[in-house]
């Protein structure tokens, strides 16, 4: 479901394709659920990337990913299905 819902890697800018992509908890698991309302698709670059802690993802139940970073910064993705054809 994560991956059809995602589509591609949830990093802004990022095109590789959710099937290539780790299934990364948005919040630290135990924290954060092995659900789908808790996981996002990010390829391995992107995963390592979050796991630096300089950006947050804070995932919304209807899959939009707002990445919270450093000076106040947002980047927000929406799943696939909600993009623009």
């Amino acid at each position: 479901f994560v991956r059809t819902r995602d589509g591609t890697c949830r990093m802004w800018g990022c095109t590789r394709p959710a099937v290539g992509c780790d299934l990364d908890h948005a919040r630290t698991w135990p924290d954060g659920a092995t659900t789908p309302t808790e996981l996002e698709a990010l390829c391995r670059h992107h995963h390592r990337f979050k796991q630096t802690g300089r950006w947050r993802p804070v995932l919304d139940p209807e899959g939009t990913l707002t990445w919270h970073g450093p000076h106040s910064a947002t980047r927000t993705t929406e799943p696939q299905h909600r993009l623009p054809a």
